[in-house]
């Protein structure tokens, strides 16, 4: 199994209280007994009654110890600021705070588990002059795990109407660059990706109880391939240092069992800088009969062609048969029932862009100077002896080997002298990988080990696979081949919006059906001039 270093931030990439408080088990029961004494009158003032809340359920580092390959023993250590990292099995959370950490970034905040939450005394008022509101609509509406209707703010006008583009004002230094949900969304509608953005409380969309599902099931897969390890970070540029370990790790996870999950990429699309983590990457075709009848299997008995459509040489039928890494998506389904045609868009744009991103890395030509520089981070910037001490229990290769040249630099592990956890640091020319300039060489020999043909390694038949919210069975599986040139006309599109070069367009009548679940539906002014429109059309046709 690997292991992810995981780095707490800080920040609201993501947790349950990002979206608000809700109400715990208890909390449900206390409320629901309140209100049946309250109806039969039987509630004393004498009864008090005493809560405590418990925090959701968030990512935690775990006190127990963990193992490398090799049966190393890790101990994890309590911490103050919790960080994640891949590692030879492992993937690492951290807890620093950085303003620009991207909702896709394997990061996640942890909070101490069963805290009592104090609250300053109050006098309690006389029972008679209570009263408590009727809850049964909220509580049955949250079992129910559907969003509560939006409801506008009292000035909406002026955050809609505001003269940036949503790039200059959402996705601008030092907030995040783009993501791929940012630019898949889009495919949905547009619209309601403006409203989020511009009308919901830190742009996301209200969590709900189906949200919180599919993230459960996508926490349980991942924790199949990866296990996780608190790191401590101190800054924005060891948080980052330990992303890239864990792309580093998830791509050694790929190559050791044929498997990995949630790897991160970044790339360069227009001029704006975009990241995103894929659900899976595989060398096993998520359909191979369908893959063969593409012409995109190399066992396909065809004239092999190159992707510009020019025949290859006669040396290819030669060359030995080489795995290739299929990237699949993962979504969840209260229905059994798979979507069709519309609803299919916005995944399938989300796997051309990863397919996009990650072969740009593949073929290293994505300038990790640019994508430092729009973090914000400093590329030579040395890493704590603390850090850099974590990270030695993880990942062997960073120490010299005491009879090897302190110049060479290799990404092969290598065997450190005994040490114990309690061991005084290494001095520091014994060391290597001190900062994320000195990282980035290692990111690249691994891409290249991962991805030896470069993009043409990465299959072209990309797949969607739905699985039940509830217990996590495989519902089905949509296969269809990579479409560079639908994706960058989709590109040219939808960055219009986020340049303020045109105003967000919502779905066409065709699909109005997704505005059933949306929570803007009955404050939404592209759905009621639609709805006049068509009122407009059947009047028309009448008096015809």
């Amino acid at each position: 199994m690997a292991s992810s270093i995981a780095t707490i931030l800080d920040h609201d990439s993501f947790g349950d209280s990002d979206y608000g408080s809700e109400f715990s088990a208890g909390e449900e029961d206390i409320v629901n007994q309140l209100l049946e004494n309250i109806g039969n009158n039987t509630a004393s003032p004498s009864q008090p009654y005493s809560t405590t809340s418990s925090p959701p359920p968030v990512a935690l580092p775990f006190q127990a110890n963990a193992k490398l390959a090799g049966n190393l023993p890790i101990t994890s250590r309590p911490l103050d600021q919790k960080d994640q990292h891949h590692v030879p099995g492992f993937r690492t959370r951290s807890e620093s705070a950085s303003p620009n950490e991207t909702n896709d970034s394997p990061t996640h905040c942890a909070q101490p588990r069963n805290k009592p939450i104090s609250r300053a005394p109050s006098s309690m008022p006389p029972w008679g002059s209570v009263q408590y509101p009727d809850l049964s609509r909220a509580l049955s509406r949250a079992e129910s795990g559907a969003s509560p209707p939006f409801v506008p703010a009292s000035q909406p006008s002026e955050s809609l109407n505001d003269s940036r583009s949503p790039l200059q004002r959402f996705r601008s230094f030092p907030k995040k660059p783009l993501t791929v949900t940012d630019l898949s969304s889009g495919a949905w509608c547009e619209l309601q990706y403006w409203y989020t953005l511009s009308l919901l409380p830190g742009g996301r969309k209200t969590r709900t109880a189906a949200m919180r599902g599919g993230t459960r099931i996508h926490q349980t897969l991942e924790d199949q391939v990866h296990t996780t390890i608190p790191v401590n970070v101190n800054n924005k540029e060891e948080a980052f240092a330990l992303r890239l370990w864990n792309v580093i790790q998830g791509l050694r996870t790929l190559r050791d069992s044929g498997m990995t999950r949630e790897l991160e990429v970044w790339g360069i699309i227009e001029g704006q800088i975009v990241n995103g983590i894929v659900d899976e990457l595989s060398h096993e075709s998520p359909n191979a009969d369908f893959e063969q009848e593409l012409n995109l299997s190399q066992e396909s008995g065809d004239v092999p062609t190159t992707r510009s459509g020019q025949q290859a040489s006669v040396t290819k039928f030669f060359e030995p048969r080489r795995k290739r890494v299929y990237l699949t998506d993962v979504k969840t389904r209260a229905s059994e029932r798979l979507p069709a045609g519309a609803a299919l868009r916005p995944a399938r744009v989300q796997l051309f862009l990863y397919h996009r991103l990650l072969g740009e890395m593949a073929s290293g030509v994505v300038d990790f100077a640019t994508i430092l520089d729009r973090y914000g981070l400093r590329a030579d910037a040395s890493f704590s002896d603390a850090f850099m001490a974590q990270v030695g229990d993880l990942h062997d290769e960073i120490f010299y080997d005491a009879d090897s040249d302190i110049g060479e630099a290799s990404s092969s592990p290598r065997s450190r002298p005994n040490s114990s956890a309690g061991r005084a640091t290494p001095p520091t020319e014994f060391i290597r990988y001190r900062s994320i300039i000195q990282l980035i060489p290692l990111l690249r020999s691994e891409l290249h080990s991962t991805f030896p043909q470069g993009a043409a390694t990465l299959g072209d038949l990309l797949a969607v696979q739905y699985r039940h919210r509830d217990d996590g069975r495989i519902l089905g599986n949509n296969s269809f081949p990579n479409d560079p040139e639908a994706l960058e006309g989709y590109i040219r599109q939808n960055l219009q919006w986020w340049r303020g070069e045109r105003d967000a367009e919502g779905v066409s009548i065709e699909e109005t059906y997704k505005c059933r679940p949306c929570e803007f539906a009955e404050s939404c002014q592209w759905r009621k001039d639609k709805e006049a429109e068509l009122l407009q059309k059947k009047r028309g046709a009448v008096r015809v």
